[in-house]
Formats: structure tokens, sequence, C-alpha cells
């Protein structure tokens, strides 16, 4: 009897063992993610997040800092705080962003950048995949349509004022691919004004400062979307509608009204395929997260909208729209 008491012992021990085994294998993976803006680019990066993670029934954890260094440290460690398996960032900084990084990846989280990344050398020991934009090329696009359409659209002088970005490393990219395209191209165009204005109102306060500083500019482009807001916002403030025209980089269903207003300011933009980014890079850290080997770089393709080619506008604003 005591032998068919142990047996029925033993066997329940099994099942309670392999229950809290099954238990724990079917906990959701819980995946961090770090935003550093909240403009429309990173709200597509995290609709594209969520969706991914739905797919694979994740838990994810969504938190943006606007660009506060000592809150991302502070979601980093909460993070790993509350055990996730991955992070998923844009870091702010290429070296002020690594030691909360080192932190996680030391206590076991796994770490996909997308976006933007920390230094070289420390990504390599860190950071398991990084997905962006080819950043140049963002600036380049624009300049090629720019210095195609500069003949048909402008007399005399090409005067560029233009706001930046490039306390980012990638927006410094962005603008030595446009100057590059323009100079490839041959275009006689001055730089007259080259200041930091990267969200709408502060951008729109600078460019309205360069335009009555440099009354020749007759060019506004900006390196990312809050400065092309601004500087439509300036050159509609100021009357300059016909004489002052922008371009810009990124895509929002904001830019893209302005491509489609008949007031003829804004008159290209080349964006980015920010929803795809956020979903690759989630499928990246649940791969790592398994065990799987990814690849390291990965560039997310761009996409070009201009004032003369209305469709793929109206096409976004479709699919933004969903």
């Amino acid at each position: 009897m005591s032998r068919i008491r142990l047996f029925g012992a033993i066997v329940i021990a099994i099942l309670c063992m392999v229950g809290v085994v099954t238990a724990v294998s079917a906990a959701p993976v819980t995946i961090g993610a770090v935003l550093f803006g909240q403009d429309s680019f990173f709200e597509n990066i995290q609709r594209g997040m969520e969706q991914a993670a739905a797919e694979s029934g994740a838990k994810l954890l969504v938190s943006v800092h606007n660009h506060d260094i000592s809150k991302e440290t502070e979601f980093i460690e909460d993070y790993v705080a509350r055990g996730v398996q991955a992070i998923v960032i844009t870091p702010e900084s290429l070296t002020a962003s690594v030691p909360a990084i080192k932190r996680a990846f030391e206590a076991g989280v796994k770490i996909v950048c997308f976006n933007t990344n920390i230094n070289p050398e420390d990504a390599k020991k860190y950071v398991s995949a990084f997905y962006e934009t080819d950043q140049s090329s963002l600036g380049y696009e624009t300049g090629l349509y720019l210095a195609k359409w500069l003949p048909k659209n402008i007399k005399g002088a090409v005067t560029v004022g233009i706001l930046q970005c490039d306390r980012f490393e990638a927006c410094k990219r962005r603008g030595d691919g446009f100057r590059k395209a323009l100079n490839e191209a041959k275009v006689k165009w001055t730089e007259a004004a080259n200041q930091e204005g990267f969200m709408p109102d502060e951008g729109s306060s600078v460019a309205e400062n360069i335009l009555q500083a440099n009354t020749k500019i007759n060019i506004l482009w900006s390196e990312n979307e809050g400065g092309t807001v601004g500087e439509v916002i300036a050159v509609r403030t100021m009357n300059l509608a016909g004489k002052v025209f922008v371009f810009g980089t990124d895509i929002s269903p904001q830019l893209a009204g302005f491509l489609l207003d008949k007031d003829n300011v804004l008159q290209a933009v080349t964006g980015q395929s920010p929803r795809l980014m956020g979903s690759q890079s989630i499928k990246a850290a649940l791969s790592v997260i398994k065990g799987s080997k990814v690849d390291y770089y990965h560039v997310v393709p761009n996409a070009f909208f201009s004032r003369d080619n209305p469709k793929p506008v109206n096409d976004y604003k479709a699919e933004y729209s969903k």
C-alpha cells in the first residue's frame, strides 16, 4: 500500500512540475520600448511595434522621454526591474545612453536599437540588432528633386536656409546627403543660414528669424518633420508664399496636408517607413530572445512625396487613417 501511495505521490509531483514548466513557458514575453519623441514618426513606430507584439502574443511596454536623458535612464532601469526580456530603444546619445544600456545588457536583457544607436564600439558589445533609415539618403533624395525642380521654378540665385537637428548624428548625415546631391548636380547655391530648430514651435520662430535676417533666401529645407512644419508656418505667417519654397524630411498627416494645400509652400519631403521600422525591431527582439541569430544592421526603405505627384500623398493619408 505504501508503494502505491509513494507511486501516486511521485506521479502527482511530476504532474505538478509539468504544470509549472508549462505555466512558465506559456508566460508572455515582455518587451520594453523607449522612444524619445511623440510626433507622427514615433506614433507610427509605436503602431508598428504594437502590431508586431500583438501578432506574437508578446506584452509591450512603451515609455517616451522627450529627449530627457535622465528619464531615458530611469525607464531602462525600470524595465530591468520589471523583468523585461528585451528593450527596443532609440538612444538619445551616442555616449550618455551607454551606461544604462550596459547595465541592462549585463542583467540579461537583449537590446535592439532603432532610428538611432549608441557609438559603434559599445554597440558591438551590447546591441543585438539595429534598424534605421539610410539617413544620408533622406537628404540626398530631396536634394536631387530640388536640383531638378529649380530650373523651372527659380530665376536667379538660389539661397537656402536650413533648420537642423545636428545634435543627433543621424541628422548630420541627412544634411550631408542634401548638400552632396546639390553639389553633384552642379547647382549654384548659397547656404545662408543653418540653425537648430526641430520642434514645430521652435522651428517656426527660428525660421522667421532666418528669413528676416536673410531676405534673399528663397528655399528652406529642414532635416526633420518638426522643422519642416515650422518652416511652412513661418512662410505662411510672413506671407511669403510664392517667394519662399519649403522642402523637408519625414512625412505625417500634417505634412501630407501641406503638400496638398493650394498655397504652394511645401514642395516635397523624403519620408521614412516608421511602422515597418517599429514592427521589424520587435520581431528582431523576439528572435533574439528565442536564441535565434539575426543580422545586426538593417536599412528600412524611404518613401518620397511631392506636390506634383499627389497620388502617393493621398495613399499615405488613407493608410495612416487605418
